[in-house]
């Protein structure tokens, strides 16, 4: 049996090795699949994320989203448990944080999750089944547990996707869709 942690770390190299140039050019496809989601153009609030290199970027879509008045909110993750939905005005406003992702410059507006009306949620690895494979800390797990999975969907490359089933354990949360720069996967 292919441990969880031997997926991840499979996943993490996939993700690694694809070409800066790709994910470029996945980068507008992916924007356009969001924004014709019924759940963006209905949403007051969005919660993206500001994304490290060669993974699913956002920042076109939180563009749109801040010229289109909404309000957008990222995560900070303030302790090893504990992440946080913080309000961003501009992408400007960032400053490099732990691991060297960008996060919103102090101090904080935060909201509870329960306010968002869509968050797009990151993966390293997802299954046709809305298994999702995260970074190993099980930040959005915890964040998303108490959430309608009406109020979120997961983004990712296409190359992504797997085959086989993501060993998925009690508190992994499953996503009911997945966007991807070819288009929307629904999970039955």
């Amino acid at each position: 049996m292919i441990t969880k942690e031997a997926v991840r770390q499979a996943c993490k190299s996939q993700r690694a090795a694809l070409s800066i140039a790709d994910c470029a050019s996945w980068t507008s496809k992916l924007c356009q699949e969001i924004l014709q989601l019924e759940q963006y153009e209905h949403a007051q609030s969005i919660m993206a994320y500001l994304a490290m290199p060669k993974e699913a970027n956002l920042d076109d879509v939180i563009e749109h989203a801040l010229h289109a008045g909404k309000r957008v909110y990222v995560p900070v993750c303030i302790d090893k448990t504990t992440m946080i939905a913080v309000r961003l005005h501009n992408l400007d406003d960032v400053v490099h944080g732990v691991l060297n992702i960008r996060v919103p410059k102090e101090p904080y507006e935060i909201i509870d999750p329960k306010d968002i009306d869509l968050i797009l949620v990151p993966g390293s690895g997802f299954d046709r089944n809305g298994g999702r494979m995260g970074m190993g800390n099980g930040y959005y797990d915890r964040f998303l547990k108490e959430l309608s999975p009406s109020n979120y969907i997961a983004v990712a490359w296409q190359v992504q996707i797997m085959d086989k089933p993501i060993p998925m354990e009690r508190y992994d949360q499953r996503m009911p869709a997945i966007v991807t720069e070819q288009g929307v996967i629904h999970v039955n």
